[in-house]
């Protein structure tokens, strides 16, 4: 089972990133092998949280 999608984020070259991701098995641990990304990096939470809504709600439906 998926899990929804969420936002990591992380410093690059001393700024802050953001990248929009879900766990593709939540019945194993969490690592980058068992991670699903959506998109790209984003400079501005905001606009990762925009992605989440969105693909969030297209799971819901």
């Amino acid at each position: 089972m998926k899990s929804e999608w969420k936002i990591s984020s992380m410093y690059l070259g001393g700024k802050k990133v953001y990248q929009v991701y879900r766990i593709k098995d939540m019945r194993v641990v969490d690592h980058s092998g068992n991670r699903e990304y959506a998109g790209r990096w984003y400079k501005d939470k905001a606009d990762a949280q925009a992605v989440v809504d969105e693909m969030n709600a297209k799971e819901g439906e």
